[in-house]
C-alpha cells in the first residue's frame, strides 16, 4: 500500500558530534510541528562528457546530497516557567545558545557557533505501522523566523537543511511520539499580547521577522561534509495603524536612522509566556501606507541591528 502523508512524526535531537547521528526517539525528541514540508533530496549532478559514436544522454552521478524541511512550531511556553520550550532546542541550530534557566524564566541569546541537529521524519504506511517510511538527516542547521498576527496563533518558522545518510530511505516502526515542553498556544490578541516599539504601544496588525541566514553544504576532500551557517541578518516588517504624530512620530526616525527597542510579550499564564526583545530596531526600507476598514495603516521594513554581537534579539520563556 502507498505511504500516508496525513500521519507523520517529526523528531529532532542535538548532536554531540556534528554529523554523527544522535538517534532521536519518539519518547523524548518528538516535536509538534505545523505545515511540515520535507525535501526528500537536493543534489548536484556531474555528467561524464565521454565521446561516443551515437546520440543520447550521457551518464552522470549525483553528489552534494542535501535534505531539508520547512515547518513551524507554535509560539508557546514549556508548560513550566523554568522549562526549556521545544522551540529553544531548534533555535540552537539557528545561531542561538542553549536556554539558560533562572529563578522564573529561561533566556536564550545568540551564540558564536550554532549546534547541529539529527532529524528523523516518519511517514505512516496505510496498513502497517511497522513499515513506515523514515527519512533521516544529519548535521542539520536552520534558518529561524517568527510571525505574530492579531487573532491567529503566533509561530516560529524554520528552514532546516541537513545531509541524508548513505541510505536515502528506510522502513521501520512508526515512533510512539510523546510531546513535551510545548504548551497549548493562545491567540494573539489585546488580552494575550503586548507589543511596544520605541516604548509606544503601537496598534499592531502583524510583525514578521526572519534571520535571513545562509545555509550551504561545505565539501572538501578529507574533512567530513557539513552544513555551514553564516551571515544572518535579522529583519522583517511591522504592520500597524498610523498613530497621531503628537503621540508617536516614527517617521521622524527614518532620516537619522534612529534605533528603537521592540518588545513582544505573548501569553499571560506562567509557563506559557513568550517574550521577544530586540534592543536596536531600525527602519531600513520604504515605508508604505494602506487602508484597512477606513483606518490608515503603515508597513515598516526594519532591521534588527546588533550592539556588541549576537545580541540583536533575545527570546525568553517564563
Amino acid at each position: 500500500m502507498a505511504k500516508s502523508a496525513d500521519q507523520k512524526a517529526v523528531l529532532f535531537k542535538i548532536e554531540t558530534t556534528e554529523g554523527t547521528d544522535a538517534v532521536p526517539t519518539g519518547a523524548v525528541n518528538s516535536f509538534r510541528t505545523v505545515d511540515y514540508q520535507p525535501t526528500f533530496m537536493d543534489a548536484e549532478s556531474r555528467v561524464r562528457n565521454i565521446d561516443v559514436p551515437y546520440m543520447g544522454a550521457k551518464p552522470a552521478l549525483l553528489y552534494a546530497f542535501k535534505r531539508g524541511a520547512n515547518f513551524a512550531l507554535e509560539m508557546s511556553g514549556a508548560g513550566t516557567a523554568i522549562g526549556v520550550p521545544a522551540w529553544m532546542v531548534l533555535n540552537r541550530a539557528a545561531g542561538f545558545g542553549a536556554g539558560v534557566p533562572g529563578a522564573s524564566s529561561v533566556v536564550q541569546t545568540g551564540a558564536a557557533v550554532s549546534s547541529s541537529l539529527s532529524h528523523y521524519a516518519a511517514y505512516l504506511d496505510e496498513q502497517n505501522a511497522a513499515n513506515s517510511l523514515i527519512l533521516k538527516s544529519l548535521g542539520g542547521k536552520s534558518t529561524l523566523g517568527f510571525r505574530l498576527e492579531d487573532d491567529d496563533f503566533p509561530r516560529f518558522n524554520y528552514g532546516f537543511l541537513g545531509r541524508p545518510p548513505v541510505t536515502l530511505a528506510e522502513e521501520g516502526a512508526f515512533p510512539a511520539s510523546t510531546i513535551s515542553n510545548q504548551a497549548d498556544p493562545v491567540l494573539a490578541s489585546t488580552e494575550n499580547t503586548t507589543f511596544t516599539l520605541d516604548g509606544f504601544a503601537l496598534g499592531l496588525r502583524s510583525v514578521e521577522m526572519n534571520s535571513n541566514a545562509e545555509l550551504a553544504l561545505r565539501s572538501l576532500i578529507g574533512p567530513q561534509d557539513f552544513i555551514a551557517y553564516r551571515n544572518d541578518a535579522w529583519g522583517g516588517t511591522i504592520v500597524g495603524e498610523v498613530p497621531n504624530l503628537s503621540a508617536k512620530n516614527y517617521f521622524a526616525n527614518i532620516r537619522p536612522g534612529t534605533f528603537m527597542p521592540m518588545s513582544i510579550v505573548h501569553g499571560v499564564t506562567a509557563g506559557n509566556i513568550v517574550q521577544i526583545d530586540a534592543p536596536r530596531v531600525q527602519i531600513n526600507g520604504n515605508v508604505s501606507f494602506s487602508e484597512e476598514q477606513g483606518k490608515l495603516m503603515m508597513t515598516m521594513p526594519v532591521a534588527l541591528v546588533p550592539n556588541l554581537g549576537n545580541d540583536e534579539i533575545v527570546f525568553t520563556s517564563k
